[in-house]
């Protein structure tokens, strides 16, 4: 009976994971900052954030607050910049890199002189086959979330404020 078991578990560690495609791999860029703060007052900083996401789609914005304001983007697609699949072909390797789906979560808070905004980005990766069709989305977690499109939307925030500021 024991023997019988050890056979069946070493032959079932032996089959090959068939649900599984390629991992993905992640390129090991610097992480960048997601918050930043504007020595402007709330509603300054509040009309350059309207203007950098006004070519967005916005899922949802909360109502006009004193202290803290908050604004959401809805789902865009694109292709990911740090998340791939690796694979060869006749020996050499290959990248390729992953559809990607993503929306901000703005968030601007009041300060003693400033006012903090912070963007947090909600990522998922599109999974590929070993075939390289599509196996749906997977949410990546905010460890691994590519920081650069929070820090290039700050970036685009702060242009905003100043292209606006008194």
């Amino acid at each position: 009976m024991r023997t019988a078991l050890t056979i069946l578990l070493l032959a079932c560690m032996a089959l090959p994971s068939c649900a599984s495609g390629p991992d993905v791999k992640k390129q090991g860029y610097a992480a960048l900052n997601s918050r930043r703060s504007y020595e402007y007052e709330l509603p300054v900083v509040w009309k350059g954030i309207e203007k950098a996401l006004s070519s967005y789609k916005i899922e949802s914005r909360d109502a006009e607050g004193a202290i803290e304001r908050e604004i959401e983007t809805d789902w865009m697609i694109g292709q990911s910049r740090d998340k791939y699949h690796e694979y060869r072909v006749n020996g050499s390797p290959r990248k390729k890199y992953l559809q990607t789906r993503f929306k901000f979560k703005v968030t601007a808070e009041r300060r003693i002189g400033s006012t903090e905004v912070a963007v947090q980005l909600l990522e998922e990766i599109e999974r590929l086959k070993a075939d390289g069709t599509s196996d749906g989305y997977e949410t990546t977690d905010s460890a691994s979330v590519d920081s650069s499109r929070s820090s290039e939307l700050l970036d685009k925030i702060q242009f905003s404020i100043l292209s606006a500021a008194p």
